[in-house]
């Protein structure tokens, strides 16, 4: 940033009144800009300060640019010594923020770049670009995925390391309608504490009118490998989950659907062949939707029975009847709920085969 073009500014102010001599010391005191060029190059001791010179450190963000100086024989020179000197820090700082934006936005883009990168974890760029930036690695982050139909204004994307709470992010427009942001969160933050953090920064983009149709929140990070993977479960949620416009869906609320859908049926059709056997004289169908429902309402049966439409006592008899047929224990045991919920998708991917012919 060349600060001598914003300094002319305030130059040209006081070249205005006679009576005020105003300048811009380096850090030794040499004059190096003026509104008396005849003094540039002068060496001033700007530790010597009278009613009739004044000095001002002029630092910003820990950037040091040296002196301001200003010298008069008036009585308010005090004052507009202090009016000058406030006036350069504010707009220096405004500079520096919008330089450091422009090439933050561009360094965001490329660790982005490289943290998704499917072919290779470049490892030496990676760090190489976390220490240019000063990017603490050390802090747990999460993948916020937004999408905006209409697209994003990229001018407005470029101010969003100005917006509070937004200093310790990473950003970058994917493409004109998706934006990544990594956000920063406590560390050891439980799931309500996530989301009450995450719903908080969104309200401040909207506030800034940065609004999307449809967000979608991945896995909390703390190593930058794993960064791709908050991404990747942010994709899984945009694939599998229905969510309506404006909803924010976070992954934290479908762990057990995404373990579920991870699970290759064809690798386990061999295992549960034995459960196959014992749903004979079943419903299948009936099974299906009963394990669909618990699965929707969390295994709480009374929700579940309300939204099959049965009888809270029926649906507990009917639970009865796949417990002593599989011999697990649905109601009350996570592994006998995780097997009854792979029996039925097994019972699914059966029925489709045998649709086709497969079987």
């Amino acid at each position: 940033m060349n600060i001598d073009s914003i300094f002319n500014e305030f130059i040209n102010v006081v070249r205005e009144n006679k009576k005020y001599t105003i300048g811009l010391l380096d850090k030794g005191g040499t004059v190096t800009n003026c509104s008396n060029e005849k003094l540039l190059g002068t060496k001033l001791d700007f530790r010597s300060r009278d009613e009739n010179n004044l000095f001002y450190p002029v630092k910003e963000k820990n950037f040091d640019f040296g002196w301001l100086w200003l010298y008069g024989n008036d009585e308010n020179l005090e004052l507009m010594g202090n009016l000058i000197s406030d006036s350069l820090n504010v707009r220096l700082a405004y500079e520096i923020s919008q330089n450091m934006l422009r090439q933050d936005v561009t360094e965001d883009d490329r660790l982005i770049k490289l943290l998704l990168d499917e072919t290779i974890f470049d490892t030496n760029k990676i760090l190489n670009l976390v220490s240019e930036m000063e990017f603490d690695q050390n802090k747990s982050r999460v993948a916020i995925y937004i999408y905006r139909e209409k697209g994003f204004d990229s001018r407005k994307i470029e101010r969003l390391k100005l917006i509070p709470d937004s200093e310790k992010i990473l950003a970058s427009l994917l493409n004109n309608h998706v934006l990544l942001i990594y956000k920063a969160v406590p560390d050891g933050i439980d799931n309500q504490g996530l989301k009450n953090c995450i719903k908080k920064y969104l309200g401040t983009l909207t506030n800034f009118d940065i609004v999307g149709d449809s967000y979608w929140v991945g896995s909390v990070q703390k190593k930058l490998r794993n960064y791709r993977v908050s991404y990747e479960h942010c994709l899984w949620l945009r694939d599998y989950v229905k969510n309506k416009k404006v909803e924010v869906v976070f992954f934290v609320d479908f762990l057990y659907e995404f373990f579920i859908s991870r699970i290759g049926l064809k690798d386990v059709s061999g295992v549960f062949a034995y459960y196959k056997d014992s749903s004979k004289g079943l419903d299948i169908d009936e099974l299906i939707r009963i394990s669909d429902s618990l699965f929707e309402n969390n295994f709480n049966i009374s929700q579940t029975a309300d939204n099959l439409y049965l009888h809270k006592n029926t649906l507990i008899y009917k639970l009865k009847k796949y417990e002593e047929s599989f011999h697990i224990d649905i109601r009350g045991d996570f592994k006998g709920r995780f097997l009854f919920v792979l029996i039925a998708m097994l019972m699914k991917e059966h029925r489709k085969r045998r649709q086709v012919g497969e079987e």
